[in-house]
């Protein structure tokens, strides 16, 4: 009986050895690790089968007991404590700072704009051209006369322009002009006749002594037609619109003097002046 329980004794330290030995070989290979127990008078044997049987010696009492103490002595592995960890702050929320850039002012789009008047005229009346077309550029912009030639623009933009007039029997006219902002511009258009035309000429002396009076003021009316006379008393209006006029003759230490003129397409009116001294 004593025999039978140290082989229980003998037997039960080979299988915590055979216990060891498969942890061993599962960790260094995948294959299945097989052993066998052989018990005999002597002691007991592990045999390994794996990749191939192969017999152990048989190990001696001294050497179970010594793997007895061995199993009975090995420490358990405790749970150590794991260090918390160090909590990180989440940073906090940027804040929008208010914006110190200035507030852009808003830019006006009107645009200042002044007016244009005016009058087209004949050039040598200086009557007033009913129904002239009166073109503004480069607004791109037309009127027509009234019965009297007066013709206006208003709220044109600021700048400088191109007033041009034209009528049938007239050359076109045109004048620059300038617009400034809240102001009106004034300006008249002479328009030159394009029918046959005469002239006037002539010479003006004294009355009394029958010289040659210089520097006497000529005009022509209706119209702007004026000059004086030079050093020979004489003067003259090349072109002249047919139609009947008033020749008037003025000069210094004189009576006025005038006298009624008829121009005819493509003749000369000889009109000459005396004058009375005062």
């Amino acid at each position: 009986m004593r025999r039978i329980g140290r082989w229980a004794s003998w037997a039960g330290a080979a299988l915590a050895i055979a216990l060891l030995l498969l942890a061993a070989g599962q960790a260094s290979s995948t294959a299945p690790l097989l052993l066998v127990f052989q018990a005999n008078l002597h002691g007991v044997a592990i045999g390994d089968y794996h990749g191939g049987g192969q017999a152990l010696a048989p190990l001696s009492p001294r050497v179970i007991d010594d793997a007895n103490r061995d199993v009975m002595n090995t420490p358990v592995p405790t749970a150590t404590a794991r260090e918390p960890e160090p909590v990180v702050a989440s940073p906090a929320p940027s804040q929008q700072l208010p914006s110190t850039a200035p507030t852009p002012t808003p830019v006006s789009t009107t645009v200042p704009t002044g007016s244009i008047t005016g009058t087209a005229q004949d050039s040598q009346t200086a009557l007033g051209i009913a129904n002239a077309l009166v073109s503004l550029s480069p607004a791109g912009l037309s009127t027509v006369t009234s019965s009297n030639g007066t013709f206006s623009f208003a709220s044109v933009p600021a700048d400088t322009y191109t007033l041009s007039a034209s009528a049938t029997g007239y050359q076109t006219a045109s004048a620059s002009v300038t617009v400034t902002a809240g102001h009106n511009a004034n300006i008249n258009l002479h328009l030159v006749s394009t029918a046959p035309i005469g002239s006037v000429q002539g010479v003006v002396k004294s009355g009394a002594t029958g010289k040659v009076v210089v520097g006497a003021t000529v005009t022509v009316t209706p119209g702007v037609l004026a000059t004086v006379t030079d050093s020979t008393g004489y003067y003259g209006f090349p072109n002249v619109t047919p139609g009947t006029y008033t020749l008037t003759i003025t000069a210094a230490g004189y009576q006025s003097y005038s006298q009624t003129i008829t121009v005819a397409s493509g003749h000369t009116v000889k009109a000459n002046g005396s004058l009375t001294p005062v």
